[in-house]
């Protein structure tokens, strides 16, 4: 009888490396489709986090099904390293595998149950069993829990009939009803919405802000030497354009978040050197807004000290001493008023620099039309003074 069962179980494994095979090229195949019709209604898709048990069950299961009835058990794997485990995602995009699924799993629990002689189950068997309660389980709560992919819409508020909409180049989008009474206030504004549609014309709103034109913003780490290269040549960039089509550049830093003997503390990449520099910048930036660009470009080319370049700038001796005591006395609102912004806006938490134009992420800014011709320098400065 255990030998039955043994055999039962190698051939799923032998059975489930094989259909892993195929369905990681077709993972990668998949990769290269377009997303046009984004902003149409979309299919749910469902996860199954599973162990490599869990999986060799459910394969074997959708491998007897198939071999039974026909048609086709079309999901892709994922594996990922979660400790000492490794997790396995399984994902269906069609709802009807889903319950069909549950049909050929209530099979392989029956073949399992004639298997077993539950006056004489070991320590295997009783595996067997937990194994194909838990995948049963875990199908159960995918079904009534499926995860949509969520899309961005920039477009204005309106009002009409008593509905709620966003007006936008991809057509006008009921809001329902979950958000309409934080988003009443920016009615007849322009706004970028995050959200799900599920039903065509319709959007679940998850996130909105107010969007920002022709401003670009920057998410950073002072002292990373890349995002020092950006910002120069951004700045040097505006310094030669002129009129009212010219971009805004506003720049936010990053600070990471982390528990340290029960408190919350926060941190930055490079130590606490790049904290206390995100802090002189952030005040110079609120402060002193004027001289704010010149001292970054001050800074790309000096790693001497922040008081020192502030003095070049013309920021007088008592100022300096302002700045100081406002880094120390004021240190946790400021990060935390800065931490609030970055995540709470944008979701951002790593990436240096990151860019946001117009209140939505751009990976290359150079193909705005706003910035056509800007390069970025590999260097700024003959060296570091």
């Amino acid at each position: 009888m255990n030998n039955r069962l043994n055999t039962t179980f190698v051939l799923s494994f032998l059975v489930g490396i094989y259909v892993l095979q195929l369905l990681c090229v077709c993972a990668f195949a998949d990769q290269g489709k377009n997303l046009l019709g984004v902003l149409q209604p979309q299919q749910p898709r469902y996860e199954l986090e599973v162990n490599f048990a869990e999986f060799s069950v459910l394969n074997s299961a959708a491998q007897l099904g198939v071999g039974k009835y026909g048609g086709a058990a079309d999901f892709a794997v994922r594996l990922a390293r979660d400790g000492n485990d490794v997790i396995w995602t399984v994902t269906i995009k069609n709802p009807r595998l889903m319950e069909v699924m549950e049909h050929w799993m209530a099979e392989k629990t029956t073949e399992l149950v004639n298997l077993l002689d539950f006056n004489n189950l070991d320590i295997g068997n009783k595996l067997a069993l937990q194994t194909v309660k838990s995948v049963n389980e875990k199908i159960a709560h995918a079904r009534v829990n499926p995860i949509w992919d969520s899309v961005k819409l920039s477009g204005k508020v309106k009002k009409d009939k008593g509905q709620w909409f966003i007006e936008s180049d991809h057509g006008k989008y009921k809001i329902m009803v979950d958000k309409i009474k934080e988003i009443k206030s920016m009615k007849d504004k322009p706004v970028v919405v995050t959200g799900f549609i599920k039903v065509r014309e319709q959007i679940e709103l998850t996130h909105f802000v107010e969007k920002k034109k022709n401003t670009l913003e920057m998410f950073v780490m002072s002292l990373c030497p890349f995002s020092q290269r950006s910002q120069a040549s951004i700045i040097e960039f505006l310094n030669s354009h002129s009129g009212n089509s010219k971009p805004i550049l506003e720049v936010h830093y990053i600070f990471y978040r982390k528990s340290e003997g029960g408190k919350t503390v926060f941190i930055s990449l490079h130590g606490e050197q790049e904290v206390e520099e995100n802090l002189i910048q952030i005040i110079i930036r609120d402060v002193y807004p004027k001289l704010f660009y010149q001292y970054l470009l001050a800074r790309s080319c000096s790693d001497g000290p922040w008081d020192r370049l502030a003095r070049e700038l013309g920021i007088k001796k008592e100022e300096i001493k302002t700045i100081r005591e406002m880094v120390k006395e004021g240190r946790e609102t400021l990060i935390k008023n800065e931490y609030e912004y970055v995540t709470g806006r944008y979701q951002i938490y790593d990436g240096s620099p990151t860019y946001i134009w117009e209140s939505e992420p751009v990976k290359d800014i150079r193909k705005i039309e706003a910035f056509k011709g800007l390069e970025f320098a590999s260097s700024i400065c003959s060296e570091k003074k």
